[in-house]
């Protein structure tokens, strides 16, 4: 078959493009680089990347001010939740899920794992206090952890909205979806660590990661929920007539009727709302919280290598990109299954 020679021209101008692209990053990784092993003084005139940079700093970024003889717990604790997230990317596309309350017990131990390990003060382990807590861990603390209870929380709330027997709820279910929808995300984190802790009896005190996981769990929960409640309208009324034929009550058939189905179709938001909420994950950093961001740039700011702002924000830039395509992955992955499912 002869390619039209507009699409032959667009196939040479990203052949080209990628070409280019990458002469430009070998060049500037490699050719033109300072080697890890050269000396930190000619990274000031190189036209290339200052690999001494990222030996001497990517222990720094990856966790910041965080004792440096205890750096073995938030490498434990980012290696935990690591596991635990791509674990349950693997569960989705395979298929192969363990009872609920397994999974549940899973992230359960390993969200209390996560903060004994990183604020000590048990198991002979020297308390840190939270504002020490910096860059991957803290990421993946806030992330990971608020997505994980996200989840169900926006499941129970799509439910309410899309159930009509009680019709309170319901509205009370869209009155919260609608708020956490139309704030914007910065004013709730603000409203988490300020007035939140306002409102508490004064035995009850909450620090400000917890008090900023609470805010991102409700607004994420919420997000999560018009994405499957979107997946639940999808469905034929068929669906639930049938079940309720059969004698299953709502909860049953939620659970094994519409929840899977509605949870498939709606996949694509709910991989994109996730990625959407791992990335906006930065923004605390407005909180005075140093995540993987905040940390690059503290580590381009020490006056010894003030002209290595590339090279901190490219090694944040690979790793957002390199988390990002597994969760891309699993979407397409689960869409591909989904679509031969249907076929």
């Amino acid at each position: 078959m002869i390619a039209r020679p507009g699409a032959a021209l667009l196939s040479a101008a990203s052949a080209a493009l990628a070409l280019w692209l990458g002469w430009t990053m070998l060049r500037w990784l490699i050719l033109a680089a300072v080697p890890p092993w050269g000396e930190a003084a000619r990274c000031a005139a190189a036209t290339g990347a200052c690999w001494p940079f990222w030996v001497e700093k990517t222990r720094f970024m990856l966790f910041g001010t965080y004792p440096f003889d205890e750096q073995w717990r938030p490498a434990l604790v980012s290696a935990i939740l690591l596991a635990l997230s791509g674990g349950t990317g693997w569960m989705a596309v395979s298929g192969r899920w363990p009872k609920a309350t397994t999974l549940a017990g899973l992230w359960g131990a390993g969200i209390l794992a996560s903060f004994l390990l990183m604020g000590g003060g048990a198991l002979r382990l020297a308390p840190v206090d939270a504002t020490r807590w910096n860059g991957l861990p803290l990421l993946l603390m806030l992330s990971a952890i608020a997505l994980a209870l996200a989840f169900p929380l926006g499941i129970l709330l799509a439910l309410a909205r899309y159930q009509t027997r009680h019709r309170l709820l319901k509205r009370m279910a869209g009155l919260f979806v609608e708020s956490m929808r139309g704030v914007p995300m910065v004013t709730l984190l603000f409203v988490g660590v300020f007035v939140l802790p306002l409102t508490l009896p004064k035995t009850m005190v909450i620090g400000p990661i917890a008090a900023v996981l609470v805010a991102l769990v409700l607004f994420h929960g919420a997000y999560l929920a018009e994405d499957v409640r979107s997946g639940l309208l999808a469905l034929p009324a068929g669906q639930h007539e049938a079940a309720s034929s059969l004698g299953l009550g709502f909860w049953a058939t939620a659970r094994r009727v519409l929840l899977p189905q509605a949870i498939e179709r709606s996949m694509p938001a709910l991989v994109n709302s996730t990625i959407g909420a791992y990335k906006d994950t930065s923004l605390v950093v407005v909180l005075g919280l140093h995540d993987l961001n905040a940390t690059a740039k503290m580590a381009f700011s020490d006056v010894a290598w003030g002209h290595q702002a590339l090279e901190a924000y490219v090694f944040v830039g690979a790793w957002f990109l390199l988390s990002c395509s597994y969760l891309s992955w699993v979407g397409r992955r689960l869409a591909a299954k989904s679509s031969g499912r249907r076929r």
